[in-house]
């Protein structure tokens, strides 16, 4: 999660706000498919934000258990959108039955394992983001060279 895809809220005397913490895994509540629901996050920055009441939040207790980088790989893998798709109630509106997810269980690597994953697949996207950013240059200049050549 990004610390700039946050937006202000005013918060009034006496209202009470969930606080979001360094490594609270955050999930959405609700979307127009099943596919979409339970789309999860972990937040990794440092200042006070809040839980809207869009989406629900995990806190991490034991932090020997699991790493926070890894989670942020994790919950947008594969194997777990697959188990979190059977938690999609609905029809026209589906909602991720968060007391029946509550009561589920996952099975993590252990945390040596979880930061050697999470070295290999942050070095992966860092490429990809050289990669696209090289590419976008190249886009950028073939455009230039393009257009001097028909000046």
């Amino acid at each position: 999660m990004n610390e700039n895809d946050y937006q202000y809220v005013r918060i009034g005397e006496g209202e009470k706000q969930n606080v979001v913490q360094y490594g609270d895994v955050l999930f959405t509540l609700s979307s127009e498919t099943p596919e979409e629901v339970g789309i999860g996050t972990v937040y990794l920055g440092h200042d006070e934000v809040y839980l809207n009441s869009f989406c629900f939040g995990i806190h991490i207790v034991n932090e020997k258990q699991a790493y926070p980088p890894y989670l942020s790989y994790y919950v947008s893998s594969t194997p777990f959108r697959k188990f979190i798709y059977p938690f999609a109630q609905g029809s026209t509106r589906f909602n991720l039955c968060k007391a029946d997810f509550e009561r589920a269980s996952i099975t993590l690597p252990s945390l040596d394992n979880q930061k050697r994953i999470y070295s290999v697949l942050n070095s992966i996207t860092m490429k990809i983001s050289i990669e696209k950013a090289m590419l976008e240059q190249y886009v950028t200049q073939k455009q230039h060279l393009l257009r001097q050549m028909f000046i």
